[in-house]
């Protein structure tokens, strides 16, 4: 019979919510904990530390995990890289804090790393050699996991691919005050700018979104590709060309064994397509045995990957005791 896991605290914090909940074997253990996220690194801490101190009332847990916007150093749990959605955060050191407050073992992670970490070991995909997440939203985030570990690079950003560059021509200004990063093309902004540029000139009659040029939204083109808008298909096509160009830079660069795809957008992609794309572009060694699969785990991801990290932490430590 197999011994029931104790499970491990996973929070993840957002520039507007903190969702919270209990997690073990890479599942989310009942409906997550949802609470609006305060103004001010002070407040914000000691919502975590309520958080935490709610949940051991209830019940035995390992630890907690942390998944966090910016950038962060691993060992020491501080945030060392701003995110302009927690203005003030740089240089709290998180871990330290907890850690001192609830005597509990604590693991602080980047939230794209944390959501990366969390889709792989619940797809079952940990044994691959290389899994690497493409979050596709207002921007585009990733992360990758190699070996079942997260790779972090040498200064913690290793995964920040939406950065890629994938144009020399000064089009489109990333928010990252680049030229023509992938983010620009290949996320629900760069989708929009996209048809910007193709009503450029035209007349009503030639597509639907004509009359809705100074409020387009990326919905509008979504919908009216699937109503059968010429243009609007041809943005959503070129779109996909955008996703994929991204994606074979780090096919060519890494090797994948698989993609996975998450964020909102994500869920506009027609992953066939994309995989065909993507296998067109990329030598055959690496494009013959690729797989690209949809995210699984929504808005829980980055909660149930930062909770996954304190388990597979505690469980390595057993494991060198048991060995030793």
């Amino acid at each position: 019979m197999e011994k029931k896991q104790v499970p491990a605290i996973g929070i993840d914090l957002g520039g507007t919510k903190i969702l919270a909940g209990l997690v073990s074997s890479s599942r989310l253990l009942g409906e997550p904990m949802r609470v609006p996220t305060p103004k001010g690194p002070d407040n914000i801490i000691q919502t975590l530390l309520d958080i935490v101190e709610k949940f051991q009332k209830e019940t035995l847990v390992l630890g907690v995990g942390v998944s966090t916007a910016g950038v962060v150093e691993p060992k020491s749990g501080e945030i060392i890289g701003s995110t302009g959605n927690l203005p003030g955060w740089t240089g709290t050191k998180l871990k330290h804090i907890i850690q001192d407050k609830t005597a509990l073992r604590t693991v602080v992670e980047n939230d794209a790393n944390s959501a990366a970490y969390g889709e792989c070991h619940a797809s079952g995909l940990s044994h691959k050699t290389c899994v690497i997440m493409v979050t596709l939203g207002t921007g585009i985030g990733g992360g990758i996991i190699l070996n079942g570990r997260l790779y972090r690079g040498a200064h913690f950003a290793g995964g920040e691919i939406g950065h890629i560059k994938i144009s020399m021509e000064n089009k489109r200004l990333c928010t990252c005050d680049r030229w023509d990063c992938w983010e620009a093309y290949g996320s629900g902004r760069g989708l929009l700018s996209t048809g910007w540029d193709l009503l450029q000139g035209l007349s009503e009659d030639k597509s639907v979104l004509v009359a809705k040029k100074d409020s387009l939204t990326t919905n509008d083109i979504i919908d009216a590709a699937k109503a059968g808008d010429m243009i609007a298909k041809k943005a959503m096509q070129l779109y996909h060309q955008h996703v994929a160009f991204g994606m074979v830079s780090l096919c060519q660069t890494l090797d994948p064994d698989c993609f996975v795809m998450s964020g909102g957008m994500s869920k506009f992609v027609d992953l066939k397509l994309l995989k065909e794309l993507v296998q067109d572009w990329t030598i055959p060694v690496i494009s013959e045995n690729l797989e690209i699969y949809p995210a699984c785990l929504g808005e829980a991801a980055g909660l149930i990957g930062a909770a996954q990290l304190v388990l597979d932490a505690v469980h390595d430590v057993e494991e060198v005791g048991a060995a030793g």
